[in-house]
């Protein structure tokens, strides 16, 4: 070998181990520690250590290090995992319909160049797309200096002329296109010979999941329950029971859209994960619209999946979302100044951005004409159709507080998804919307240790990343909040964060600000 060379490769292992050697890592010292694992949320007053974007070390004790780190001194506060939130729709644009999209692509992407680091301000350092599965945008986002960490759930899974289809009013032969899934079970759609049903069976759905690195599969159950006369096809309990058993051969859960009683009895049935929205939708009957006890009936398929320990996501939002839209006063929150760019927001506050109220308002008609017994029991008591959407509004919210605090009494299995932002509206502000829940969540009656829960360790747990995930434990990526005041006395402490560490990065919250840009 040549002398020169063998120098010059001295000369780089010497740099290399020197490199290493002086990488610095940090102690954060004197914090308050809260974690869950699978027993038990434990706190303890100790240090946690991060080195190569892991956590190396927590403790009551001082731990050996070696080489230069940085320390954080973090007396009088609090340091818990990153917060998971596990039902986002990332390509979606909160407060942009498709007509302001198209007449404002300025805006659209000062939206989406602020989206990541609205949810980090906001403490999530760790997304589930469950639906909206679009690579080109979510690569975008993943590209940004300051990201948080995302999965997908890859294409939504439909069975031919399912509710998605049917309200979206597809042609047959766009249809066709789609990765349907076909239901064998189901004798009374027939496919022309051109369409090959051997590249839609559960095998071949799971296939093309894993493919777009898919970590979940979501579907959607809608029943008369919601209000409309059914006029599409409902997938049967055979093939969501054989896509289950394929996807579990991988260990991916299965995320039914079903917030109806029905839809719960029919998750039960197949066996799915994780319940993807809260019951609200309790009765087809129109005469029980008002109803907001429990029956036998309702408790028992709760008490199933509090013991099956079902995931659950309650997703108050979807609802509290489309209130806070009628009652139009959600845009003097002072907190949207950190979420939406200055012009977005602005758009936001003018008569075209309120189309979102007005589509809900406009309602009342399609109601009247799909479904007219439903439309006359809701409109009973009420003179005019705008007093009709406060009054079930507030119904599904009350429905939703019963359902919540029946399964925190049963020790449910609560995961925190936020439906952000559900049907673009500017009332699911990206990030926040999280906080929002969590505040519902409190508000319904569960414990602040199970929502710590909800947003870390169970829903890490529910997708199989907990060995990455979920709590603060020697080996896991450093993805950490620093709060200034204790979560499981307030929880308004998931919006009182001093610092966010981001797989190691120590990130001042400020920075993260829409007004910062």
């Amino acid at each position: 070998m040549h002398k020169n060379y063998v120098t010059l490769l001295l000369v780089v292992l010497c740099l290399k181990v020197h490199a290493q050697s002086t990488q610095k890592s940090t102690l954060i010292k004197n914090i308050t520690i809260i974690t869950a694992n699978e027993e038990k949320v434990m706190r303890q007053v100790g240090y946690v250590l991060i080195k190569d974007a892991k956590i190396a070390y927590v403790g009551k004790e001082k731990p050996e290090i070696s080489g230069v780190y940085d320390e954080l001194d973090g007396k009088g506060k609090f340091v818990t995992p990153g917060l998971i939130d596990s039902h986002v729709h990332l390509a979606n644009t909160a407060g942009f319909n498709r007509q302001l999209q198209k007449e404002h692509p300025e805006l659209v992407d000062a939206y989406f160049e602020q989206l990541p680091r609205s949810y980090l301000y906001h403490g999530f350092t760790t997304l589930i797309d469950v639906n909206n599965y679009n690579p080109r945008r979510i690569n975008t986002i993943s590209q940004s200096p300051l990201h948080p960490d995302i999965y997908t759930c890859g294409n939504q899974v439909q069975v031919m002329n399912d509710f998605m289809m049917e309200m979206e009013e597809y042609p047959a032969d766009v249809r066709y296109q789609f990765p349907f899934l076909y239901d064998r079970y189901n004798r009374q759609i027939v496919f022309p010979d051109s369409i090959d049903l051997a590249n839609h069976t559960p095998e071949r759905i799971i296939s093309g999941i894993r493919d777009q690195g898919g970590i979940g599969v979501k579907l959607a159950y809608e029943d008369e329950a919601s209000g409309l006369i059914v006029s599409w096809a409902k997938p049967s309990i055979g093939i969501i029971k054989d896509l289950v058993l394929e996807a579990q051969k991988y260990s991916i859960p299965v995320l039914l859209h079903a917030p109806s009683l029905e839809g719960h009895e029919f998750g039960l049935k197949t066996g799915v994960q994780i319940f993807a929205h809260g019951l609200w939708n309790w009765s087809a009957d129109p005469k029980d619209y008002g109803n907001t006890m429990l029956t036998e009936k309702h408790k028992k398929v709760l008490s199933q999946i509090a013991q099956k320990q079902s995931g659950y996501q309650l997703t108050f939002r979807a609802i509290t979302g489309e209130e806070d839209l009628i009652e139009n006063n959600f845009g003097a929150d002072k907190h949207l100044v950190n979420v939406y760019p200055k012009g977005y927001l602005k758009l936001l506050q003018t008569e075209e951005g309120d189309w979102g109220r007005k589509k809900i308002l406009g309602r009342s008609e399609f109601l009247k004409k799909t479904n007219p017994p439903f439309y006359d029991a809701i409109k009973s008591g009420h003179v005019n159709d705008e007093d009709i959407w406060p009054a079930l509004y507030k119904i599904y919210k009350t429905r939703l507080n019963t359902v919540a605090k029946f399964l925190a009494e049963n020790n449910a299995n609560f995961i925190l998804g936020s439906d952000t932002p559900a049907m673009n509206m500017f009332t699911n502000p990206p990030g926040y919307n999280g906080f929002l829940e969590m505040k519902h969540m409190y508000e319904a009656g569960i414990p602040l240790t199970s929502i710590l829960r909800a947003a870390t360790y169970n829903n890490a747990k529910a997708f199989h990343l907990e060995e990455e995930y979920g709590s603060i434990a020697k080996g896991k990526i450093a993805n950490l909040l620093i709060l200034n005041s204790d979560p499981l006395l307030d929880v308004g402490a998931y919006n009182d964060i001093y610092l966010v560490i981001l797989r190691g990065k120590i990130i001042e919250r400020t920075i993260l600000s829409a007004l910062k840009y």
